[in-house]
């Protein structure tokens, strides 16, 4: 019987039910109906010095409100978070707020930090509030949506819930609950008030009440205790005499548990799954504008050219007060005045061979119409391979419904809204009487194999082979696990043809695939040899096919007319092409992460061994892995015998580019296999390569890199539901400027804007993966912004979709207007965020789209004063 089944046949109406499980994967997947509540252990260990999760601290603070209101539910938990300590009921209720439309409310601000929210400009995720003059956003744990509180001094006037992606309000609500976002309220964190910080003495248990029951495996749960145990004291490492001196803070007394408890004995079927599904589509966390410039960064003027960012001057006329974006340019500084903000961006792309230009400089005017040329003769290569393809038929594959669902079934984990949408994409294509071409698009571990073990298995049901293009051999070995794990069990017959097999055995597979008893074959470039012969080719899935070379896309491309092809790439791509794309490139984005991704923890330090061995053990002690990053070849040997000294007992390898290529490729290959504990390398570990198991980095020289290859390098961590941990280490003397990229990315965890600088220089490589990736020169001597709107207009033209009323645009510019045409700073404190609105009011076509952004901008900050009407009346008249 299974768990949820035991549970149902129970007659707990009118009780509140406890069910301890061993581990949080056990409760995550008894939860996965929805029927019961999860509350999640802390994803720290006490005395750690990161905060647990948002996520964990919110779903603990709305079970606990459950339970305080008294409503009857079934709690699933482990006997570590059962017994941690927690909020008490009562410290619950006294911080709990509950505020109405006219209710007077004293020093909010002050009750919120008591609370745990965190200050902000501009409230985007949970447990951050923002003030914008009378205007105060919060973001609370138990709404779906963030609170828009507008005051008339201390009184409330109105509430609404408004969009955390646009800011506007979405619906208005007569009052609203106010909860607090951790589960300790102190007044102050000296050392008296230490038990207060780390919970107070309560636990779940003051929280039932009569009848209530309690079901635990009593086994399991204290094997699972005593794990937990033995577990702090290796982790906490040299912090463990720190870990004794404050065990003495009261705890529960463990017998108290079986007071109320009655013992349930009976096993439990289990099943790894990484977290509960959510039913809906997943929000993507939205990142900082890439547009929000700073002073000394380089923009471009579509007309001038690259200059340097010299800040917002403010300049008094007899006309009127007025601002302007000052850029220094080789020979002269140029004014632009707000209303021509349109013509500005950031420069995002490689700026080290970049040089600023003069004004009016004709290189400038030069580069831009190469690059536009270049990009209209790709487009037309893109067509006519798209209207060949089109002109073929009798491809489509029906497949057998029956067994796909059985394949679905045995995925153990849930799919996200994006990697449904692509299966049922890239299914459709297969239907379809033309070949398909598809690329699909999603960082490593977001599940693009799954798509294609996917159409692998439609075309082998519907009676064709397929053939599975890598650029490694590592990759290759990796695919083969996968492919053969996930379809040997239906009879599906996979085969590895790379450097590995001896002639004998590739003479066998070559033979198999030509009389058709081959289904799969996954392998490099050797695929595409004249020897190879298939029995009925019907896809070949080509990985990261960017990465190949100029005879082997010549040969893809032929490929492509005839055979169905689905190409994965882990570079995104950025959405406004993907939209224009649309009717000449299929494309399929994977952006969610699987449910229940933590963000990594990142440590930004000078180097010290203690650490080192500190963060190895701990990994090691989980049963994890690390890499360990230098990235000067000539330097590994030393740091080899320094780890070897320093954690003598763990497994320790080494690799490297000039090493010979098969030596490199099985140490990185044992590495993965779980043969080795640490991987000493440089940056070989490539985005195509996932190692879920490795979840420590340390980079050694992390003052070297550049922050794009800084958030590269810490996204080969965390691709599992373990914590992973990312340590930047730098030594006694650094320079100023790269102490500034490592502050970035230690405190941008989540999606920002540095990150997404990363995901810019990702998605000029993802613009190569669908143009050639010769492509990157181009964007980077015009940068990013100003290529993608040659390109996304180029494709417009190409589509004929350029409207009449779009050739004959007048770019107006009004003279003479009297008045004072600023965003006064007492109404739009944040500089950052008066850049924006009035790009945004540059960037309007139309008198609807500004009444629009007035109607948004009065929502946000409240009734606009005169100076911004007058500037949303000269815009209309623009």
């Amino acid at each position: 019987m299974r768990k949820h089944e035991f549970l149902e046949s129970f007659d707990l109406k009118g009780k509140i039910a406890i069910v301890l499980v061993p581990t949080e994967r056990d409760a995550i997947k008894l939860c996965q109906g929805g029927k019961f509540e999860h509350f999640p252990a802390p994803d720290v260990l006490p005395f750690e010095e990161f905060p647990v999760s948002f996520n964990v601290r919110k779903r603990r603070i709305e079970v606990l409100w459950k339970l305080l209101k008294g409503e009857k539910v079934v709690v699933v938990t482990t006997l570590y978070s059962f017994t941690r300590k927690t909020i008490s009921p009562n410290d619950l209720m006294s911080y709990t707020l509950k505020l109405r439309k006219g209710a007077h409310v004293e020093d909010p601000i002050h009750l919120l930090l008591l609370m745990g929210y965190e200050r902000t400009y501009i409230v985007r995720e949970g447990g951050e509030y923002a003030i914008r003059g009378e205007i105060v956003d919060l973001f609370p744990p138990i709404y779906k949506n963030p609170v828009r509180l507008d005051f008339f001094e201390n009184e409330i006037e109105d509430i609404r819930f408004f969009d955390p992606m646009t800011q506007r309000t979405i619906e208005k609500a007569s009052e609203v609950t106010i909860l607090p976002i951790r589960e300790y309220i102190s007044e102050n964190h000296d050392a008296d008030t230490l038990p207060g910080k780390y919970g107070s003495n309560s636990s779940l248990l003051e929280y039932l009440k009569d009848p209530s029951v309690i079901f635990v495996n009593k086994e399991d749960v204290f094997k699972e205790y005593v794990k937990i145990e033995r577990e702090m004291k290796d982790i906490l490492g040299f912090k463990y005499e720190e870990y004794k001196r404050l065990s003495s803070i009261p705890l529960s007394t463990f017998e108290k548990l079986f007071e109320k408890a009655e013992e349930i004995e009976y096993s439990f079927e289990t099943r790894e799954i990484y977290t509960l599904p959510s039913k809906k589509k997943e929000k993507t966390v939205p990142i900082l504008d890439i547009e929000d410039i700073e002073v000394g960064e380089l923009v471009v003027h579509k007309d001038h050219g690259i200059g340097i960012f010299q800040g917002i001057e403010k300049v008094e006329s007899a006309l009127g007060v007025r601002e302007y974006f000052k850029i220094k340019y080789e020979d002269a500084n140029l004014y632009v005045p707000v209303e021509r903000l349109d013509r500005i961006h950031k420069y995002i792309g490689d700026s080290s061979e970049i040089s600023i230009n003069k004004l009016n400089d004709k290189r400038w005017k030069r580069t831009v119409k190469r690059v536009r040329e270049d990009i209209e003769r790709r487009i037309r290569e893109l067509i006519e391979l798209y209207l060949k393809r089109q002109e073929v038929r009798g491809l489509s594959l029906s497949g057998d419904p029956d067994m796909e669902e059985k394949l679905a079934q045995t995925f153990p984990y849930p799919e996200t809204f994006d990697q449904k949408r692509s299966i049922e994409e890239v299914l459709k294509d297969l239907e379809d009487e033309k070949p398909m071409d598809r690329l699909l698009c999603g960082d490593s571990g977001f599940g693009k194999t799954e798509v294609a073990i996917r159409a692998a298995f439609r075309t082998i049901v519907s009676g064709k082979q397929v053939a599975v293009l890598v650029p490694t051999v590592i990759l290759a070995r990796q695919h083969y696990e996968t492919f053969k794990d996930r379809l040997s069990p239906f009879g599906v017959k996979v085969e590895l043809l790379d450097s590995t097999r001896t002639k004998a055995e590739r003479k066998s597979i070559i033979e198999g695939l030509k009389r058709g008893e081959v289904d799969i074959v996954i392998g490099t470039h050797s695929l595409l040899s004249n020897d190879i012969e298939f029995y009925d080719l019907g896809l070949v899935v080509i990985d990261e096919e960017q990465k190949f070379g100029v005879e082997q896309k010549e040969k893809l491309k032929k490929l492509r007319i005839s055979v169905n092809v689905l190409s994965m790439s882990a570079t995104p791509i950025p959405r406004t092409l993907h939209m224009a794309l649309s009717g000449m490139k299929d494309l399929s984005v994977i952006n969610t992460p699987p449910s229940g991704r933590k963000p990594v923890v990142v440590y930004v330090m000078e180097y010290d061994p203690r650490v080192v061995r500190s963060a190895i053990l701990r990994e090691v002690n989980r049963g994890g892995q690390v890499i360990y990053v230098r990235n000067r070849v000539e330097e590994l040997g030393d740091v080899f015998k320094r780890l070897t000294e320093l954690v003598p007992e763990v497994r320790i390898g080494v690799a490297h580019g000039r090493m010979k290529k098969k030596v490199m490729e099985e140490i990185v290959w044992d590495f993965y296999k779980g043969k080795l504990d640490v991987l000493i390398c440089t940056t070989i570990i490539e985005s195509g390569v996932d190692i879920p198991n490795a979840n420590t980095l340390i980079v050694e020289d992390s003052h070297r890199y550049g922050l794009a290859q800084l958030y590269q390098l810490r996204g080969r961590v965390g691709r599992s539901e373990k914590r992973a941990f990312a340590y930047f280490l730098y030594p006694k003397h650094v320079s100023k400027k790269a102490l500034e990229r490592l502050k970035v990315i230690k405190e941008t965890v989540g999606p920002g804007s540095g990150f997404e600088i990363a995901m810019k220089d990702m998605e000029m490589r993802g613009i190569g993966s669908i143009l050639g990736f010769e492509q990157h020169g181009n964007m980077n001597s015009i940068g990013l912004k100003l290529y993608s709107e040659i390109l996304e207009s180029s494709i417009r033209k190409a589509k004929g979709e350029v409207k009449e009323t779009e050739k004959f645009l007048i770019d107006t510019e009004i003279e003479g207007v009297p008045g004072h045409l600023v965003i006064p700073e007492s109404y739009v404190e944040n500089p950052i965020e008066r850049m924006r609105l009035y790009r945004r009011m540059a960037m309007a076509t139309s008198v609807e789209e500004l009444e629009d952004l007035l109607n948004e901008v009065e929502d946000r900050f409240g009734n606009p004063p005169e100076e911004v009407l007058s500037l949303f009346d000269y815009f209309k008249l623009r």
